[in-house]
């Protein structure tokens, strides 16, 4: 992905974080390359490296739904030019909005036009808005295009909206707003090694950097290993029968008898099974889990 802009060059930027790169963000996206095909210009994405609220309000700072790697591929996959990652610190979250625009954004990029979504706001405390974007557009000769709220099945997209139905383990229901399911990377790591002895071996997946989980429980997934995607049981959480056991991530793979220790993979969820269970024996947790194994068997798979 390019970084580095010609400074004489002309470009269409759309503004905003953009986690999780929703159905919303797309269509603001698709906005900017259109102008900037109408303008002749690059169209470019600037956003930051880090979520505004871990310099402004630490506590309040959301679990997110996707890495800047992610961010950036699929900003990539639609057709963008540019994406800047920009860090966000006490420097710039104490600009005014006028400074933020004069001193900041026009410094930096050659803006011919500017995309931004309907709620957006910059500046100290986000006193900045639509109104004054478009005031300062008409004064520093830039143009301004805000794109209304993307409603679906009634509901505005947001990043907020998804989180939530990903926090309440409801997989199923993401990719209606995400435009895709939701998944996670990491390495496979050695577990405890319980599955193998009881013949339902599990692949124990450590996550590359924290993003948001769905809640604990079992989920139909499917896990991409060595460029091949397997049907999955995943397990999330600290498994209750269990005294003291640390939070996991835990895949079955359905005919897959392999050594991926090491292996680079990713995990996407389908769909919620159930909620986790303390179990008041062992027998009693392989049972289940080998209920579970033909469960989706017989639902998911084909």
């Amino acid at each position: 992905m390019n970084t580095e802009i010609n400074p004489n060059e002309k470009i269409v930027l759309a503004l905003g974080f953009f986690d999780g790169v929703h159905l919303g963000h797309q269509e603001l996206i698709n906005a900017t390359i259109k102008k900037a095909k109408e303008l002749n210009c690059a169209s470019g994405v600037m956003t930051f490296a880090e979520h505004p609220l871990t310099h402004i309000f630490p506590a309040y700072s959301p679990w997110l739904i996707t890495t800047n790697e992610e961010k950036v591929q699929v900003m990539k996959d639609l057709g963008i030019d540019y994406v800047f990652l920009n860090p966000f610190n006490d420097q710039l979250m104490c600009y005014s909005p006028k400074a933020f625009i004069r001193d900041y954004l026009l410094q930096k990029y050659n803006v011919a036009h500017i995309v931004v979504g309907f709620n957006y706001s910059f500046g100290f405390k986000g006193e900045g808005d639509i109104q004054m974007l478009t005031e300062f557009g008409k004064r520093f000769n830039f143009g301004v295009t805000v794109i209304p709220p993307c409603i679906i099945d009634g509901q505005s997209v947001s990043s907020t909206l998804i989180r939530e139905l990903i926090g309440t383990g409801k997989v199923n229901e993401v990719s209606t707003f995400l435009g895709r399911d939701y998944s996670i990377e990491g390495t496979i790591v050695k577990g405890k090694g319980l599955g193998h002895t009881f013949d339902i071996p599990t692949a124990n997946l450590k996550m590359k950097e924290k993003v948001i989980l769905p809640s604990s429980g079992v989920y139909y997934t499917k896990i991409k290993v060595r460029g091949q995607e397997h049907d999955g049981l995943t397990n999330l959480g600290f498994n209750p029968t269990f005294e003291k056991h640390p939070y996991s991530i835990e895949t079955y793979i359905y005919d897959f008898d392999e050594n991926i220790y090491g292996d680079y993979v990713t995990l996407t969820f389908k769909e919620r099974i159930r909620g986790e269970i303390k179990f008041d024996n062992l027998g009693d947790l392989v049972a289940q889990i080998k209920s579970d194994i033909r469960n989706i068997h017989t639902r998911y798979r084909k």
